[in-house]
């Protein structure tokens, strides 16, 4: 452990493999959103639980997520990273051990809502220690890479072998995934803030409170709600699309594999077109893939829909959190960020289980394309405010 600790301390924090190690403790940290497909038809399937409750329980874990990304933002300059990410892997670990045991769902949704918030702080952390990079395209590029690639290679295995190993032996496997991220949470000590910044000496609040970083909070939020509320229910739309519970979650698996090739984008275009161009591009492609997936209710239909939703859903976070880490370098605004995303994350499927009573989605995604469409019109207000706000001291989005 200790020569790991070394080794793993003297890397680069700008390299690809720094960058690689915050966006798998990043992810690992958020697996209740990045696998929430599956999970939900775990609930539901092995655990015995309706569409309704299964909503409800996933909903009641993200809020611990949202709660916790809250409190972390407003300490960002004061909690160290590495304790932050540490203590909440290993207190993640802790209820998801627990979560083997009690299925009751007053005690599990208890133990939902605790690991939520231990995993948040993990996830936090990696969003804040990215924002203190001078370039934070690339970070944020890999980081939702890894968002996507590894729930990706979860999703397959977890199809083809849910069936025989059940909600317990996932969990175990994901227990072993909290351990090796909490070993490499050193990390984090490579991730200072920087020594001159503007923003040191200014409050958290007040840095949250200016106009341009409350426009990026609620466009954020907006669309944590959009996507979630079809993230929750991608594996039943596919059923519904005259796809076997097997067909549907491997299609899910692949597409958010595949889906990787929008964050590679983000990754080679960087800052050459700005921010918002390319985020107003992603969110109207995301919109085009929802109206596919509504309209044509085939294998096809739904493999190309749920696709273009989630390839634009990859490309699109970047951009959302380099927009925010534009305006504080410090990591405030990202991990409040986080939180209001969070926040739409676990409001989203709940308002999406009052849509889908009888097994019809429709709803649902016309609530998820007028979000979308919000929030697309929210982001497009930053840049005037910004103007505004750091008149002199503007760099264009």
């Amino acid at each position: 452990m200790p020569m790991i600790k070394v080794f793993i301390q003297r890397l680069n924090p700008n390299g690809s493999l720094s960058l690689l190690l915050i966006g798998l403790i990043g992810t690992i940290g958020l697996y209740s959103l990045m696998i929430l497909p599956i999970l939900v038809g775990a609930y539901i399937d092995y655990l015995g639980f309706d569409e309704d409750t299964a909503g409800w329980v996933s909903a009641i874990n993200l809020a611990g997520v949202a709660i916790i990304t809250l409190i972390v933002s407003l300490k960002t300059k004061r909690w160290p990273l590495h304790k932050v990410a540490s203590i909440g892997l290993a207190l993640m670990l802790v209820f998801d051990v627990l979560s083997l045991f009690f299925h009751d769902l007053t005690i599990f949704a208890a133990l939902r809502f605790c690991s939520g918030m231990a995993g948040g702080a993990a996830m936090a952390a990696a969003g804040a220690a990215i924002a203190r990079l001078k370039h934070s395209e690339k970070g944020y590029g890999i980081y939702i890479g890894c968002q996507f690639l590894f729930p990706a290679i979860a999703m397959y295995f977890l199809a083809q072998s849910l069936p025989s190993i059940e909600f317990n032996g996932m969990m175990q496997i994901i227990i072993g995934l909290e351990l090796l991220a909490l070993i490499a949470t050193p990390i984090f000590i490579n991730y200072p803030l920087p020594a001159v910044n503007s923003e040191l000496d200014t409050l958290e609040t007040k840095l949250i409170f200016q106009r341009p970083a409350l426009l990026s909070l609620l466009g954020l939020c907006v669309y944590g709600a959009a996507t979630a509320a079809i993230w929750a229910y991608a594996d039943r739309i596919g059923i519904d699309a005259s796809l076997s519970v097997k067909a549907s979650g491997n299609i899910i698996a692949i597409i958010t594999g595949i889906s990787v090739l929008g964050a590679i984008l983000v990754i080679y275009l960087k800052d050459r077109f700005g921010y918002i161009k390319p985020l107003s591009a992603g969110l109207i492609l995301q919109i085009i893939g929802l109206l596919i997936l509504m309209n044509i209710h085939t294998p096809i239909g739904y493999t190309i829909g749920i696709g273009t939703f989630s390839i634009a859903w990859a490309f699109c976070w970047p951009y959302f959190l380099s927009i925010q880490a534009d305006l504080d370098q410090t990591g405030t605004v990202v991990v409040a960020g986080q939180f209001t995303n969070l926040l739409g994350n676990a409001t989203g499927p709940a308002i999406a289980a009052f849509l889908v009573g009888g097994g019809l989605y429709s709803p649902a995604i016309w609530m998820a394309c007028g979000l979308t469409a919000l929030s697309l019109l929210i982001m497009l207000l930053i840049p005037s405010a910004k103007q505004t706000s750091f008149a002199s001291n503007y760099r264009p989005l």
